[in-house]
């Protein structure tokens, strides 16, 4: 039986939770949300079209991680994307999720930073 939401956090604690929406979040068994995003882009004109994923605070602290999203839809759209992220930027090329100070500022190669 699959237990997910305030249920499975009263009995389980959060992070057995967390795990939970994760693994709905990512695993080909169920509904990956890279997945999912790229049939949304995929009805897009790629010449007239841009895609804003906002909301993301969401996934905060650890549902699923935006770098893992960007990582996953490398090559599987021409639609130009737009990721606003609340986070903070360190250095020139790295950003951290929500400004969470236990959390690694991350960068990516593939993503141009604007602040």
């Amino acid at each position: 039986m699959w237990r997910v939401g305030i249920y499975q956090e009263r009995e389980e604690g959060y992070r057995r939770a967390q795990d939970q929406v994760t693994t709905y979040l990512s695993d080909k068994d169920f509904k990956p949300l890279a997945e999912m995003l790229k049939e949304r882009l995929a009805s897009l004109d790629p010449k007239k079209s841009i895609a804003f994923l906002t909301r993301v605070a969401v996934m905060s602290p650890g549902l699923y991680h935006m770098s893992k999203l960007l990582d996953e839809m490398k090559g599987k759209t021409r639609v130009t994307t737009i990721l606003c992220y609340p986070g903070s930027l360190e250095g020139s090329t790295e950003l951290r999720f929500m400004d969470l100070r236990d959390r690694d500022a991350l960068g990516n190669y593939r993503v141009k930073i604007y602040g």
